[in-house]
């Protein structure tokens, strides 16, 4: 899970991710008691991240129906890459105008931890996480950072577990963002960074709408407003 998740944020991402992946299907409904079972908990992380996730447009909650998942069409999920694109893209930007040494060196370490994780056959999950942060951190810019957090909700946990073949290909972007931030260009920055986005999204696309990337297989979690 996140790190510094609370028990609505690790339930949200439970939930989440099973609605992202075709777990918990559109029209399906969310029981408090049985999720509650089900994950461990007791009934008010799963009240409090459902609202989270009806914000989110993923869950739909009715005094008479309960909560039922309403899930996610192609163009919500094409639509919230490309807006952390930009805003990636803008964070990258700035941290290669505003970095420190000290962030750089972190940025660079972090980014040896998610290589060292895969190498090593683990799990790159959380490290990937931090060189991300560390990279929005070093934007310098609160406002920034809040919009990043708050549209990259909509990226699966196990995003690797579902298109591991984004993996190798993250490594070397990882290395080309902190290139870029090293040698202070911001232009250089914001595209490998857009583009590092931009092909993850595209696979997660594919994986959750196509039967296979290119194929027009149907979705397993589009809401009402997909197309």
């Amino acid at each position: 899970m996140r790190l510094g998740a609370t028990a609505r944020d690790r339930v949200a991402d439970v939930l989440r991710d099973e609605i992202m992946t075709g777990q918990l299907r559109p029209g399906s409904r969310l029981d408090l008691d049985d999720t509650a079972y089900r994950l461990g908990t007791s009934r008010t992380p799963i009240r409090e991240a459902c609202l989270a996730l009806q914000h989110e447009g993923l869950v739909r909650i009715a005094p008479r129906s309960g909560i039922t998942v309403v899930g996610l069409s192609r163009r919500d999920v094409e639509d919230n890459f490309a807006l952390i694109s930009m805003l990636s893209g803008a964070a990258a930007a700035w941290a290669a105008q505003r970095i420190s040494a000290s962030q750089l060196a972190q940025v660079r370490r972090l980014a040896g931890d998610v290589r060292h994780a895969v190498e090593q056959g683990g799990d790159p999950r959380t490290a990937n996480f931090c060189f991300h942060r560390a990279i929005n951190r070093a934007s310098d810019s609160v406002r920034l950072i809040a919009l990043i957090r708050q549209t990259g909700r909509i990226v699966p946990w196990s995003f690797f577990d579902l298109v591991p073949e984004q993996v190798g290909c993250a490594l070397r972007e990882h290395d080309d963002i902190v290139d870029a931030l090293a040698a202070g260009n911001a232009a250089r920055a914001r595209r490998v960074s857009e583009e590092h986005v931009i092909n993850a999204g595209e696979l997660l696309v594919a994986r959750m709408f196509d039967a296979e990337p290119g194929g027009t297989g149907p979705a397993p979690s589009t809401g009402p407003t997909g197309g």
